[in-house]
């Protein structure tokens, strides 16, 4: 989710990337730099901090013309700090490198070049590529040439773009999974991660696939595969305002952060599971068999969406670790005497890394002698700095005050800890149980492919909003997972839409709630658990008998409930344990389309913050 920029042509190329990057300011970063090419060098200037930081070191370069490229950080590997920002350079400055993504094998490549004898200045996977094309360089003596044996060389998903004084009127860049566009001028070209950030220049774009790599001068583009086979890409007008262009063409910043779920999930995982189907957190390398095992009990604090993200861990973790998993709301834990010691590992949640109750909580654990691990977004955040261990979630910014791809990412690192601890303590050992954790991981591959198969039926959901948008009052039912995926799906609801939502486990249907329901009262019934499905449809037949609606949330090949429910939305059938990360999306759609038939506020929901910093 970091910013690209890039231009090749006659206006000075410093302003011109910088301005373009301005335009994608609304993807959030916390550090940002300009390189600028000619034949003579490459000048690097970079800053931690907001564009602002930057601008101020570039007043005597604001004229400077040639080859240029920016780039706004938002940090995976390494803290937000100068030396980690981008651009990289080269031992000799003579190339400089900006990057988007994850590098999964660098630890290696970076054992491998420093013994060859290269420096590195940050604590990035970035700078490792950037040796590795001067090495090619050095054999080749051809940039191109020098970049594809590079990209060979690694592993993982990247968008780069590349200047260097062996061809200073060249701007260089290849794509695998982030996103990467081009703009055509006149006489001049543009590279950017986003389309808002040429669109004060040009609105004729071309938008790179995977695999692609492309050569940018100010007289063409020329277009190839990473084996240099020719490729074409249709070019096309971009007719969008740029309020809508920040969107990515989505009328809401909500919707687009839902369709980003797929590409999400899989940057979560990617590098954390190896070849032989286990997962691998170099965050938790530092924890030995036996420290893990002296954990005799677990703690979770979250608040909001992300405490219902640990009702799922708690659930998922106990059944893989056989210890018990309290689960807390982050703003009650520190008033509730907790029960909490050297023997307990607490896990914290957050998007933001800063929420101010979450962080009190923490603190109030490691007083107690509690490890700490946290699961946050935001590299260098207050949760991380304070934590034993952080595990990033690497959702890339979330805009939307409504959380969404936070969730589900949030709840992949989640699965990946507990798989990892059940790894490393060796859980069944002997019986044929490790076998079983390989299972959980190659399925846990396959949920963005399951994510993305909801989405592209999302106007089945379309449909439903259409039927329920003048209802006024919903109840989700659950039960085991099924519960934790309700109490989110009704925030949802409630946060955007402004409609009264409760989630109740479904054997409390009669305890209360069953007094409520009647002719026009929606209820949505989750039954996505094989083991509890009948019991879910003894639900589903009290509401239906009091004339209520019932939405029936079931996995593809699931009939049993057909004849009972009003409407139903059918799943990806998945390992039930996930199924949490794939049932959510259709109840985030429908949250989302009710709200927007009901012509509310969605990205900013009226009395709600994105981060909430104070208690």
């Amino acid at each position: 989710m970091c910013g690209i920029t890039g231009y090749v042509g006659e206006r000075p190329g410093v302003r011109t990337v910088v301005d373009m990057l301005r335009r994608l300011e609304y993807r959030g970063y916390d550090s940002a730099g300009v390189a600028v090419a000619s034949t003579d060098a490459v000048q690097v200037i970079k800053a931690a901090g907001k564009l602002a930081v930057l601008e101020g070191q570039l007043q005597d370069h604001w004229e400077t013309t040639g080859t240029a490229m920016a780039h706004t950080r938002w940090a995976t590997h390494g803290g937000p700090t100068t030396p980690n920002a981008h651009p990289h350079y080269s031992n000799d400055e003579c190339i400089a490198l900006i990057h988007n993504g994850i590098i999964e094998n660098y630890q290696e490549l970076r054992a491998e070049l420093r013994d060859e004898g290269f420096v590195f200045h940050s604590d990035t996977d970035t700078e490792v590529l950037v040796h590795l094309i001067d090495r090619a360089f050095k054999q080749s003596r051809n940039m191109e040439q020098a970049i594809r044996m590079a990209l060979k060389q690694v592993r993982g998903a990247y968008s780069i773009a590349v200047v260097s004084t062996h061809a200073p009127d060249h701007l260089f860049c290849a794509k695998t999974a982030s996103p990467l566009i081009l703009g055509r001028g006149d006489g001049e070209n543009f590279l950017a991660s986003d389309i808002p950030a040429i669109m004060r220049y040009t609105r004729r774009v071309l938008v790179l696939e995977d695999g692609d790599f492309a050569v940018i001068t100010r007289d063409g583009i020329t277009l190839s595969d990473l084996e240099a086979n020719p490729v074409s890409r249709t070019e096309f007008q971009v007719t969008w305002d740029e309020q809508t262009a920040e969107k990515g063409g989505y009328p809401h910043f909500m919707l687009k952060e839902i369709h980003e779920q797929p590409r999400a999930l899989a940057d979560t995982l990617r590098g954390r599971i190896t070849d032989k189907e286990t997962v691998r957190l170099l965050e938790l390398e530092g924890f030995s068999r036996e420290q893990f095992a002296g954990f005799t009990r677990f703690q979770i604090v979250a608040c909001g969406t992300a405490y219902h993200a640990g009702v799922v861990a708690k659930r998922f973790l106990e059944s893989i670790l056989r210890r018990p998993v309290e689960v807390t709301v982050a703003s009650e834990f520190r008033y509730s005497d907790p029960l909490i010691g050297t023997d307990t590992l607490c896990l914290v949640i957050s998007q933001s890394g800063e929420t101010a109750d979450t962080l009190a909580a923490l603190r109030e654990a490691r007083r107690r002698g509690a490890t700490i691990v946290s699961v946050v977004n935001v590299v260098g955040s207050s949760i991380a700095r304070e934590s034993d261990a952080t595990i990033y979630t690497q959702a890339g910014p979330e805009i939307c005050v409504a959380s969404t791809k936070a969730y589900v990412t949030q709840l992949a690192t989640l699965y990946l800890i507990g798989l990892y601890i059940a790894g490393v303590e060796g859980r069944g050992e002997g019986t044929g149980e490790a076998n079983n954790l390989q299972g959980y991981v190659r399925d846990l591959t396959l949920l963005p492919d399951a994510v993305e198969a909801v989405i592209g039926n999302a106007l089945l959901v379309e449909e439903l909003a259409e039927q329920l948008s003048e209802r006024s009052v919903f109840f989700y039912l659950g039960r085991g997972y099924d519960y934790a995926v309700a109490l989110e799906a009704a925030l949802k609801l409630k946060e955007i839409s402004y409609l009264h939502a409760e989630a109740y486990a479904a054997g409390e249907l009669k305890h209360g709630p069953l007094a409520l329901i009647e002719q026009g009262v929606v209820t949505v019934c989750l039954a996505t658990q094989p083991h509890l499905v009948e019991k879910m449809l003894s639900n589903v037949k009290e509401v239906a008998a009091r004339e209520g609606t019932v939405v029936l949330i079931v996995p593809e090949g699931e009939h049993r409930g057909d004849e009972s429910a009003d409407y139903i939305l059918r799943i990806p059938a998945v390992r039930p344990d996930f199924s949490p990360i794939v049932s959510i999306v259709p109840l985030q759609l429908l949250a989302y389309l009710i709200a927007r038939a009901r012509n509310c506020e969605i990205d900013q929901p009226r009395n709600l913050a994105k981060s909430v910093t104070v208690e």
